[in-house]
């Protein structure tokens, strides 16, 4: 059965204001901090040492810095997104931000993009050059107004590109951002969140800093666990095993606070009499270079899972529920890594679509009873087309089924995107703007909000716990796992 949000337009639906609204002045005035930066320069930590992930250095030439890396940056795409914006105002009816906060200019995306714009046009377009007060071209005049632009950037904006789809000249507000973020990584203005998140990346390969050892100790964990409840001392979680039918990469969360999703993985795999494994080294297909706009970043992370993949002379790469990851996997990282794209990628949902359709593992509904809904992930949905398959999944693992609006392609971010979540200065602000996500869930009268994203995961539990909601989160392979009819040992081909 499919449930029935609102009927009413959702742009008509607006939560009031709150009267605790933030002071955006606050947020954009956020100082930069760098004490991160000089204890990695302290430590003599060895990605900062050679120069791959910069620090901030105040001697007065960053604004002339950040003009030299904007014209290395244009590109087709970028000077489309910069000239194309008429200011029709259409994205604000697409923003979160800008509903939430309809009293307030600066949350509309074209204002947003007007901060690198308005320097493009002062130093790369005629029209700046010739009659600058006529298109609002300028430039910073020091430090403290790019720290100003690293705020709005990074703490305004959740890359979701909701406004993009709704642009009627095409302008990727999204792609302006990021590229502003990636330029000001390269001078070391950022928050801190951010340079921890980039500095583990580069030292340890995945975002969240696991090592290798609490890594595989995880893996040799689960796989007992789920020998236990499978009741079968022969279930593997395979490592490094070559010639298999896909490898499996996933998401350093799962390593360090949801371990279970691997165990899930590996039942469904298990049931369906899988050939699979996972890797020791180039496990973490959640690149971060995506969020942070670093491409040589978002390089090294997809090249260590393409070589591993190559390594394992695997068939495939099947990547676990994760938006940017798989976003940034099947597309963006062989762009940033400059490699060949030869071996097919699919993220688990489409797995789990074969494994069903074939009839390689069993499902019952009646075991998911609650009412259901699904949040479509701005990566996996707008970014990357995969709508229909999550639903197609749910229908035939739950009960009750219900859509939120609007959906799909649509649909509102789950306010945690583009690395918001590791910033927590600005997570006042987000959770004020994320009124319009809790209002959307309540909507929908589920007591489940499923999710194939482990972000979105986080940040919905952060909408749900702010606003009250008696609603839990979960992902796909979740409930397909609760719905797994487990097949006897005398049955399992």
């Amino acid at each position: 059965m499919e449930g029935r949000a609102s009927s009413r337009p959702f742009n008509e639906r607006r939560a009031p204001l709150n009267e605790k609204s933030i002071n955006i002045s606050d947020v954009i005035n956020l100082p930069l901090d760098t004490k991160e930066q000089k204890k990695a320069v302290d430590d003599k930590t060895p990605c900062v040492v050679d120069g791959r992930l910069k620090v901030y250095n105040p001697d007065g030439k960053n604004v002339k810095r950040l003009v030299e890396l904007l014209k290395n940056k244009l590109s087709r795409q970028v000077v489309g997104s910069m000239v194309g914006c008429v200011h029709c105002g259409m994205c604000s009816d697409a923003c979160h931000y800008a509903l939430a906060r309809p009293h307030d200019p600066t949350m509309t995306p074209a204002y947003k993009a007007d901060q690198i714009r308005r320097i493009f046009k002062r130093h790369f377009d005629w029209t700046g050059r010739i009659v600058p007060w006529w298109v609002h071209a300028g430039t910073p005049k020091d430090d403290e107004d790019l720290n100003r632009l690293k705020n709005i950037v990074f703490g305004t904006c959740s890359g979701c590109r909701r406004c993009t789809l709704n642009c009627p000249m095409g302008v990727d507000t999204a792609v302006l951002v990021r590229l502003t973020r990636g330029i000001l990584t390269e001078l070391g203005i950022v928050p801190e969140g951010v340079f921890v998140v980039s500095k583990d990346s580069w030292e340890t390969g995945n975002q969240m800093g696991v090592t290798k050892e609490d890594y595989l100790e995880t893996l040799q964990w689960m796989e007992e666990e789920t020998q236990a409840e499978l009741d079968d001392p022969t279930f593997k979680i395979p490592i490094d095993k070559e010639d298999c039918d896909f490898m499996y990469t996933i998401n350093p969360r799962e390593v360090k606070y949801d371990p279970r999703s691997i165990g899930n993985a590996g039942k469904i795999f298990y049931c369906a009499g899988e050939s699979w494994t996972m890797p020791s080294w180039g496990w973490d297909q959640t690149n971060f270079g995506l969020f942070s706009g670093d491409d040589k970043l978002g390089g090294y992370i997809a090249k260590n899972l393409y070589e591993a993949a190559k390594r394992l002379r695997a068939k495939r790469i099947v990547i676990s529920e994760c938006g940017h990851g798989y976003r940034s996997t099947r597309w963006e990282g062989y762009n940033w890594a400059k490699y060949k794209q030869d071996l097919p990628s699919e993220s688990v949902v489409v797995t789990m679509v074969r494994y069903i359709n074939q009839e390689r593992i069993k499902v019952d509904p009646s075991r998911n009873p609650l009412p259901v809904t699904y949040h479509d992930s701005c990566n996996i949905a707008r970014s990357g087309d995969l709508t229909e398959e999550p639903r197609w999944i749910l229908k035939r693992v739950c009960a009750d089924f219900r859509e939120m609006h609007p959906n799909r392609s649509d649909n509102f971010c789950c306010t945690g995107g583009s690395g918001l979540l590791s910033m927590v200065e600005y997570k006042p602000l987000r959770m004020e703007v994320a009124r319009i996500k809790a209002e959307q869930l309540t909507a929908t009268g589920a007591k489940i909000v499923c999710t194939s994203c482990h972000n979105c995961v986080d940040g919905l539990t952060d909408v749900i716990k702010h606003y009250k909601l008696d609603i839990k989160v979960a992902q796909i392979l979740d409930l397909v796992a609760d719905a797994l009819i487990i097949p006897k040992k005398n049955e399992k081909k």
